[in-house]
């Protein structure tokens, strides 16, 4: 008999959303951990919910299907938990120059966009657009303090008995006559279900089906500044997130360097360069810290959501820049169809189905 109904690899924002989930669906479920829950791209990320800036289609409805939940899912935990999740819907600014105009979807309205003309201070003081510069309202568009979401879907989890198995790393997925199972330091642990949200770790789980999926470094910093933001603020080469407290974020870098650990001295003053230029209060502003995650991403950038070929094994991995965006949706998915028994759901999910790559995996 299976020693829970799902385990649930990867201790990051969706693997502990869908922990949760599957709990609320009455089901048992473990997660497991090669590392501490949620130090990996969850806590490494910026916590921009900018679904409306998405381009692709199927990507993009996902995204708005996952920011529409926010506002209640957010309600919901912080009432469970006691715990302030750091939910602002106050919108994002986005500054596009005459190198890289605004998409047309940017330009027909849908999730808010609006062109702004003008003096834009009396909207966000201090932020000064180059010249030629166009800038755009998103009002769809919203943030999180992810780290303080994880504290708070840990400590659902706590109260709800789910056990975290952190500095665990799962050794391989197993399909044997007694149906799905994990090995975790030599014993192998049966399941109902299997889901991997192993991030940019997922392709080194030894399983029946397997699939490539890369780490993209990105690096961050943390300013410490008595100017205050009123909005997330994303322009070519930067963006900007303020945090509570006079803190603001500034990122990110994309880097094709595997899991190469550096922080570079150099790469924080560019970051902090480059806000000051947009908000040139900032060049005051105490840098407080820096550090580096690891973004996952499959070969065409979009994630890996659904049943693999060998029966009762998932993936719900790979959201590259969007796996903080994507985590009530992914849980709601995935937790739903193992309740059910099988996947219903009006979202495209075709171009998210892990044996896309047939050329990448092997039974």
């Amino acid at each position: 008999m299976p020693s829970a109904d799902a385990i649930v690899i990867g201790a990051g924002l969706v693997g502990l959303a869908l922990a949760r989930e599957l709990s609320r669906q009455g089901l048992r479920a473990e997660v497991y951990d090669a590392a501490a829950a949620g130090r990996g791209a969850s806590w490494a990320g910026a916590g921009m919910l900018a679904a409306y800036q998405l381009t692709h289609p199927a990507l993009r409805a996902l995204g708005i299907a996952s920011a529409r939940l926010y506002p209640t899912w957010i309600r919901e935990l912080e009432l469970e938990t006691g715990l302030n999740a750091g939910y602002r819907p106050s919108g994002s600014l986005v500054i596009t120059s005459a190198a890289r105009p605004a998409p047309s979807l940017m330009e027909n309205g849908t999730g808010g966009w609006e062109h702004l003309s003008g003096d834009v201070s009396a909207l966000e003081p201090g932020l000064c657009p180059g010249p030629g510069d166009e800038v755009w309202r998103v009002s769809g568009d919203h943030s999180i303090d992810n780290r303080a979401l994880i504290a708070a879907l840990l400590a659902s989890l706590r109260d709800r008995g789910v056990p975290l198995h952190e500095h665990t790393m799962i050794e391989s997925i197993e399909a044997g006559r007694d149906g799905l199972g994990v090995v975790a330091r030599g014993v192998r642990r049966p399941a109902g279900f299997v889901i991997n949200c192993a991030g940019a770790w997922t392709g080194q789980i030894r399983a029946p089906f397997t699939v490539t999926v890369r780490p993209r470094k990105g690096q961050m910093i943390a300013l410490r500044s008595t100017h205050e933001l009123r909005h997330v603020i994303a322009a070519p080469g930067v963006y900007l997130v303020p945090r509570a407290g006079g803190r603001i974020l500034a990122g990110a870098t994309l880097e094709d360097c595997g899991f190469d650990p550096e922080v570079s001295e150099a790469t924080a003053r560019g970051l902090q360069q480059r806000a000051s230029a947009l908000v040139p209060a900032l060049a005051a502003a105490a840098l407080e810290s820096t550090w580096i995650g690891y973004r996952p991403c499959a070969p065409d950038g979009l994630p890996l959501l659904g049943p693999t070929p060998v029966p009762g094994y998932w993936l719900a991995t790979a959201h590259f820049r969007d796996g903080i965006l994507c985590a009530p949706i992914t849980a709601k998915i995935v937790s739903s169809a193992m309740a059910k028994g099988h996947l219903t759901t009006a979202l495209d999910l075709a171009p998210f189905r892990p044996e896309r790559f047939t050329a990448f995996t092997a039974a």
